[in-house]
């Protein structure tokens, strides 16, 4: 008893060391951020005040972590609210803007427009798609030979249901591991812990929905996840209206630029 007892506590305190290292690095990385904004004669408070709004949120994800790893220890079932997927999306980006800066990764977001909110836990997609950022900036880092890019794409699917794909530029996915790359503590980083891409599947499996991967020709790789979509689609009167698709271009250099193209967009 006392021995599995350990081991279920040792399994909680790895995957809450897991999960948490990704916010408290972008704490201190935008605390040494603000601290040089500070030193600068003058110094630049704008940049400051940005830097300690991370701060807050990544501590508020921090926080967020900690709470649904003890509810995935517990089986607990998600908590729905109404949930803009796009605006999640918006937020964690902005929460690792400094990173993707640091490792001079270009982002493209496409996020379909009008989408309806979804029933679903927002801490808990929220790490989703943080570990899925996560890992396509650490694969990316080792690419010295083209563009690093990353590609967060939102949309209605077949069924109705939203879809989220994740692509970078990376080293790929080898065939062979494909299948096992979302078992626990099967790794292929040298200090990789296993667990992110299955604590991913797990949160999106318990959201009634399903997360795969399959490679991003002729480099990198893309992750895809589907979650039950809203009730039915947006409409005007009588009107069935699709989404509509917005291309967004935002470049990690000092002034984050949106670019925004296409009548539906305007």
């Amino acid at each position: 008893m006392f021995s599995t007892q350990s081991t279920t506590i040792g399994e909680r305190a790895v995957c809450i060391a897991h999960e948490v290292n990704q916010p408290l690095t972008a704490i201190l990385t935008n605390a040494e951020t603000a601290l040089r904004w500070l030193s600068r004669d003058p110094a630049n408070l704008d940049e400051v005040k940005r830097a300690i709004e991370r701060i807050i949120g990544n501590s508020l994800r921090a926080a967020d972590v900690v709470r649904g790893v003890r509810d995935l220890a517990r089986k607990s079932p998600p908590v729905p609210n109404n949930l803009d997927i796009n605006d999640l999306i918006r937020g964690l980006l902005n929460l690792v803007s400094l990173d993707l800066r640091h490792h001079r990764i270009a982002v493209e977001v496409e996020l379909a427009e009008n989408l309806e909110p979804i029933r679903g836990d927002r801490g808990q997609l929220e790490r989703v798609v943080a570990n899925l950022v996560a890992n396509g900036i650490e694969v990316m880092s080792m690419v010295q030979d083209r563009q690093r890019k990353l590609r967060i794409i939102t949309q209605l699917d077949k069924n109705g249901d939203v879809l989220v794909a994740v692509a970078d530029t990376g080293t790929g996915l080898d065939p062979a591991l494909v299948d096992r790359i979302f078992d626990p503590l099967f790794t292929t980083k040298c200090e990789g812990m296993g667990l992110g891409l299955w604590i991913c599947r797990s949160i999106v499996t318990a959201h009634g929905g399903r997360l795969w991967a399959t490679p991003n020709l002729p480099h990198g790789s893309i992750f895809r996840f589907v979650v039950p979509g809203p009730v039915g689609p947006s409409t005007i009167g009588s009107k069935t209206v699709a989404p509509s698709r917005c291309k967004q271009t935002m470049r990690t250099n000092h002034q984050v630029e949106t670019l925004v193209s296409g009548a539906a967009c305007s």
